[in-house]
Formats: structure tokens, C-alpha cells, sequence
């Protein structure tokens, strides 16, 4: 099996996580909905968690994912974040920009492609002006946040922060970066 693909596939499907917000609440009784993302998130940690103290190898993680937290831990995180704490107005673009951007600069990068970083770039911009035009209004504070927040989430994914996956920080920084300009912060 190309797990390579497989990986790829999953990215693609992450803006479907935005159901949450269309789910029933509470989701059973007894259950609401944020108790039971952040009990799916503990989960995916919990076996995460296992996974490295067993040293299991799981064939769809990369190699460098053997001795540290996985790929979907650090998204797990980090989509319990935006879910929790952002609205879906920023939160569903900023999804769509890592899960539909991540792998195709991913793909421009093992080709080594000339139109990595700047395609990348232009549709993570695209993403955003549109998804957040949409629920926005194309208004200046949207033009704005697309023009900047772009190439700050391009530049930080290309580069390798030690202990931290670039899907936890192309969701987190997107995220709070909006927000703040539109003046959406939680807190």
C-alpha cells in the first residue's frame, strides 16, 4: 500500500472536521459536544502516548514520527483548539488551507518544483479570501488578513520546528492570526 498517498487523502478529507459544528448538542444525552471532542482528542493522544512507549511503528506515520508525538496528535490538538475556542467563520478556512495546502506543497517540495512556495502561496491565499469573503463580506479586514496571514503560514511551514508538526501550525497560527485581525480572539 502507498501510505504516501494515504497521507495525502487524509489532509485532503480534514475540512470535513468541520461537522462539529453542525452537530446536535449535546450529542447524547449526557454527552455535549465539546466534552466529547476533547474525550476524542485525550484518545488520540492516550494511543499516541502508547504508541512510543511500545515503539510500535505504524506504517502511515514517517520516520521521524518513531520518536516523537504524531502527525495526528499534534492536529488533534490543535482542531480541538480551533473548534473549541474560534468561530467557523475562521476556523473551516484555515482547515481547508492546511489540509488542501500542506500536502501540495508537500508534493511541489519532493518534486522539486519552481512553483514551490509561490503556488502554494497564491492558494492558500485564495482559500482564504474566499472562505472567510464568504462568511465576511469582502471587506478590507478580509483582503487584509488574507495577504498577510498567506505567506506567514507558507514560511512557517517551510520550516522544521523540532517537536512541533507543521499541521498543528498551519491550523493554530492561521487561526489566531484572523482572529486577531478581525478582532474574533477568544480571550
Amino acid at each position: 500500500m502507498d501510505w504516501h498517498l494515504v497521507r495525502r487523502f487524509v489532509h485532503v478529507l480534514a475540512p470535513l472536521l468541520c461537522i462539529y459544528y453542525i452537530v446536535p448538542d449535546p450529542v447524547f444525552p449526557g454527552a455535549p459536544k465539546d466534552q466529547v471532542l476533547i474525550l476524542l482528542m485525550l484518545i488520540i493522544l492516550g494511543t499516541d502516548t502508547v504508541r512510543l512507549i511500545a515503539q510500535v511503528k505504524v506504517p502511515v506515520l514517517r520516520s521521524y514520527e518513531d520518536e516523537r508525538p504524531s502527525a495526528p496528535a499534534f492536529f488533534a490538538v490543535s482542531v480541538t483548539i480551533a473548534l473549541l475556542y474560534f468561530p467557523v467563520e475562521i476556523t473551516l478556512p484555515a482547515l481547508v488551507g492546511m489540509g488542501w495546502v500542506d500536502p501540495l506543497t508537500g508534493e511541489l517540495r519532493q518534486r522539486k518544483s519552481d512553483l514551490n512556495p509561490m503556488l502554494p502561496m497564491v492558494v492558500y491565499f485564495f482559500i482564504l479570501l474566499i472562505g472567510l469573503g464568504y462568511f465576511y463580506g469582502m471587506t478590507f479586514p478580509v483582503l487584509l488578513s488574507a495577504v498577510l496571514v498567506a505567506p506567514v503560514a507558507l514560511f512557517l511551514e517551510s520550516r522544521r520546528i523540532p517537536y512541533i508538526d507543521d499541521d498543528m501550525i498551519l491550523i493554530l497560527v492561521p487561526v489566531f492570526l484572523v482572529a486577531l485581525i478581525l478582532g474574533q480572539l477568544p480571550f
